[in-house]
């Protein structure tokens, strides 16, 4: 009867919950039906009540990481902040779930969904005075690059830090003095400014765009 009362407390979003710890702490390989049981206290079979599979516990996690995007509501009024809203909410998400991050990605079903982002975006570009292709365009250059700086953290830039430091003490500084200048600071920039230049970087672009255009 214990087993069937813990089993009665089970809910899709308690078992979610429980798998993104789970993922979060070890990774995606280190979840099984089995281990997940194990750690909210029931038998692996008793998850199946609740989730058909593995997969459709990693489709509810999607999903719930996706609920944890926090767009400003209402939006800014300027499209570039808009922009920078969105893409900044993004990078917050994947600063908290590094590991399970990736599963927003899974091709899932509709109902697992998340267009907020992706609408968002659209209108803002729409607003701006983009085109439907030119908005397209646009998005796909934001994800795509945006999205691979994401993929690469964290990037060791530590590591590229200590090499452009060192090789800066051993060029010969009246052949490279640039080099020597700036190759010593290098490991003095963090990720975090990476990133936010590159999408300032990428908006200053749009910007140019809608103005050469204009013209």
């Amino acid at each position: 009867m214990a087993g069937k009362r813990t089993r009665d407390r089970l809910t899709r979003e308690r078992v979610a919950e429980a798998a993104l710890d789970l993922i979060d702490a070890e990774g995606v390989d280190a979840l099984t039906m089995r281990r997940l049981g194990a750690e909210l206290g029931v038998q692996g079979m008793a998850l199946y009540h609740h989730f058909e599979s593995k997969d459709a516990v990693l489709d509810a996690v999607a999903l719930r990481l996706l609920g944890e995007v926090e767009l400003p509501d209402p939006p800014p009024e300027e499209w570039q902040a808009r922009i920078r809203a969105v893409v900044m909410a993004w990078a917050r998400l994947q600063d908290r779930h590094p590991r399970a991050f990736p599963l927003v990605y899974r091709s899932r079903s509709p109902e697992t969904w998340d267009v907020r982002p992706a609408e968002e975006l659209f209108d803002a570009l729409r607003s701006a005075g983009f085109d439907e292709i030119e908005t397209a365009n646009a998005y796909l250059t934001l994800i795509f690059l945006l999205d691979g700086a994401l993929f690469s953290r964290p990037y060791p830039f530590s590591t590229v830090g200590d090499a452009a430091r060192y090789g800066a003490s051993v060029v010969d500084p009246e052949q490279f003095p640039r080099y020597v200048e700036i190759g010593r600071r290098v490991g003095e920039v963090s990720w975090e400014q990476v990133y936010g230049l590159g999408v300032d970087l990428l908006i200053s672009g749009l910007e140019a765009r809608l103005r050469d255009r204009d013209r």
